[in-house]
């Protein structure tokens, strides 16, 4: 998350892949635009790009099905930059800027949400260039993923040792819609100004971390514990033997994504949406 626009440094980036998602089958329902740009990929990796892009507009897709409307029509494009960076922890998603939740504030804090949430709800961009989303994969990391052919069907197995790409852009869009906050992740204290929409139904003693929200908690039902050990609190669960298998397996769970294992949107992330402010459906 950012609280404060700024530009990215410039790099050569390419339209890879734009796609156009109806909100539903009514023709009158706004219409949702994504378009994905590249930085350009080291020479071992060009043959992967439209994979990449594919497998990246799926996710997006995958997503956008569980929001009930959208003030985002056509005209309103969600630019998603992916790009292979050294450094990055192994992958990492987010929005570039936030906004105001409807004026609201918590506690005294002023309630913010992530661009992207903000963008499909309302049709307007937040403050601040550059692309809504963006997406970073480490290249070591980027060599383990196994970049579905044919992403829209996920019918074809996912090698053994390898870990499913698309699941993996999944897990990115879910922090950029409403899995990130600004709390602090070991004690759980907020800041002096600020709280996301997602930290608003986060409760810590001190050491552990649960979601409160009324959507997850009636689904799940019960408060859902959140990860402290391997992870952070933007995961449901932690890396532990005695985890709910509910959570380990869970497409934003902390304990972390799996070789060989496919992950998708789950009820209870839709719940999650939902407690954050955004319109769904099951």
């Amino acid at each position: 998350m950012t609280m404060d626009g700024h530009s990215i440094p410039s790099r050569l980036l390419c339209v890879i892949a734009i796609l156009v998602l109806a909100g539903s089958a009514s023709a009158a329902e706004p219409r949702v635009q994504f378009q994905v740009v590249m930085e350009q990929f080291p020479a071992q990796f060009t043959n992967l790009e439209s994979a990449v892009s594919n497998n990246v507009l799926a996710a997006a897709q995958a997503w956008a099905r569980h929001i009930a409307a959208t003030n985002c029509a056509a005209n309103c494009t969600i630019v998603i930059e992916f790009r292979i960076q050294s450094g990055a922890s192994r992958a990492a998603g987010s929005s570039l800027h936030n906004a105001r939740f409807n004026n609201e504030t918590y506690d005294g804090k002023i309630v913010m949400e992530e661009g992207l949430a903000y963008k499909l709800r309302t049709g307007k961009a937040p403050d601040g260039p550059g692309p809504d989303v963006e997406i970073a994969v480490d290249p070591t990391y980027f060599k383990a993923l196994w970049w579905d052919p044919r992403p829209q069907k996920r019918n074809l197995p996912v090698p053994r040792f390898k870990f499913d790409a698309l699941s993996v852009m999944l897990r990115e869009f879910g922090h950029a819609l409403v899995f990130n906050g600004f709390l602090n992740p070991v004690t759980g204290n907020a800041g002096e100004a600020y709280i996301s929409t997602y930290d608003r139904w986060v409760a810590s003693n001190g050491f552990d971390f649960s979601f409160n929200g009324p959507t997850a908690v009636a689904h799940y039902g019960k408060p859902i514990p959140l990860a402290t050990r391997g992870s952070n609190y933007f995961h449901l669960g932690d890396d532990a033997p005695n985890v709910d298998p509910r959570l380990k397996y869970d497409l934003m769970s902390g304990a972390g994504l799996q070789p060989g294992r496919r992950y998708a949107v789950s009820p209870l992330d839709v719940a999650i949406l939902a407690d954050c402010g955004l319109p769904v459906k099951w």
